[in-house]
């Protein structure tokens, strides 16, 4: 029996942290590759003196500074990866192009990047984006969007190749728990018997936190002892302080509001997503929204703004809340700007309000959306159907042992 020893090498650079986005989808794609390919990732934030093997992979450090652009060079000359997957704000790389064109070892660039909005255009198209970021994903190989609203955009802006590969989620970790199983994590946190309106993101502008508490205000109207808004985010970053925004608000913060412990392990929430009744994605700029395949994993009923992707990744399971309109725009959505001119969509929270009250008194309708959610991600999201495609991509650009003649197999190191 032939045996290969030196299989081909595949590498990956993101963000290394399981608790953000950006690391559990490279952690996801990495380690399904590395069943196939010797494989690395470049963690960016990881600053160990060593790198270390999690799961089918290793994890490798970015000492010294952030986004790899120091010891990238180095580290793909030692290596000598055929690919290099990077899932990134074009922002963060955009030393990356120059560089692989320095280095001996160049490998195929599979560019997997954010698109989360779009540029203004008068007419409201929503399809252009920034041409200094089109600039460096024309650089890349490969282009892959998260959705099919990045691949439009990507399409209208040049890139007319693009591939589309959702994001993954694992539904054997995000599922339903038992109903008395979830009054006992209400009890935990002292909110058994309480209608919960439920919220997880990043806590940064683009998020659109302070519509959370919003929307919640206007929800709770009349109903105030029985309904409770629990968030999984960070309190105080930047200019949002939750905490203080939930009090001037006439909000108590762990009665009303409350914020659960940002540090909570991965596989702990499931927990988290099931205490909730309602599940709000109000974010006006995703590129995808992980919580949100994650929450209709655990069958939590949504209401999503109808922003970027939400309406693609729900396809017709949750409950979608108009946005506001621009008057005389022909149907344009009020946007707000964000950084290099990336708009973001307006949420308005009497909306979602509204949409949550048509869940809070029809338990029918939750359960019917729930059923949905969950089917919809099995058959779409989960990581036994997102695996094979990224098998399928990268095996286009990796040379095997088994696609060579024979007289160079030696090529590839010792056989038996």
């Amino acid at each position: 029996m032939t045996e290969n020893k030196n299989k081909p090498k595949v590498m990956g650079m993101t963000d290394h942290s399981l608790k953000s986005g950006f690391g559990r989808q490279m952690h996801g794609i990495m380690n399904i590759l590395g069943t196939k390919y010797d494989a690395y990732y470049l963690g960016w934030g990881f600053n160990y003196d060593d790198a270390i093997k999690r799961g089918n992979y290793t994890l490798l450090p970015t000492p010294g500074e952030y986004h790899g652009s120091q010891i990238m060079p180095q580290v793909l000359q030692g290596l000598k990866p055929e690919v290099l997957i990077t899932q990134a704000d074009s922002r963060m790389i955009h030393w990356l192009p120059a560089m692989l064109k320095q280095v001996q070892a160049s490998p195929t660039w599979i560019y997997y990047p954010v698109i989360d909005g779009h540029v203004w255009s008068l007419d409201g198209q929503a399809t252009m984006w920034p041409s200094n970021w089109t600039a460096i994903m024309k650089q890349a190989d490969v282009v892959v969007a998260y959705a099919d609203f990045g691949k439009k955009i990507l399409q209208e802006n040049g890139i007319e190749d693009a591939k589309r590969i959702y994001h993954g989620v694992d539904t054997q970790m995000f599922r339903p728990l038992l109903p008395e199983d979830k009054e006992n994590i209400k009890a935990g946190l002292n909110i058994k018997g309480k209608f919960v309106v439920g919220g997880v993101f990043k806590c940064m502008i683009r998020k659109n936190p302070e519509k959370y508490l919003q929307a919640f205000c206007a929800f709770r109207k009349g109903k105030e002892d029985k309904v409770v808004l629990v968030l999984h985010t960070t309190i105080n970053q930047g200019e949002s302080n939750l905490v203080q925004q939930a009090t001037d608000l006439g909000l108590v913060v762990g009665k009303d509001v409350i914020f659960t412990d940002p540090n909570i392990p991965t596989p702990v929430m499931v927990q988290v997503y099931n205490c909730f009744d309602v599940f709000w994605a109000l974010g006006g700029m995703e590129g995808f929204n992980v919580p949100l395949i994650e929450s209709m994993a655990c069958g939590i009923p949504v209401v999503a703004l109808d922003a970027t992707t939400h309406s693609e990744i729900l396809n017709g399971t949750g409950l979608l809340s108009e946005p506001i309109l621009y008057k005389g725009g022909k149907g344009c959505k009020v946007t707000y700007g964000s950084f290099n001119g990336v708009e973001g969509i307006a949420v308005n929270p009497y909306d979602v309000a509204s949409k949550t009250d048509k869940l809070y008194a029809d338990k029918k309708l939750r359960e019917n959306i729930s059923f949905r959610e969950i089917e919809r991600t099995i058959t779409t999201f989960d990581w036994s159907v997102i695996n094979p495609q990224w098998l399928e991509l990268v095996s286009k650009y990796v040379i095997t042992e088994e696609q060579v003649p024979d007289e160079w197999k030696g090529l590839f190191g010792e056989t038996q």
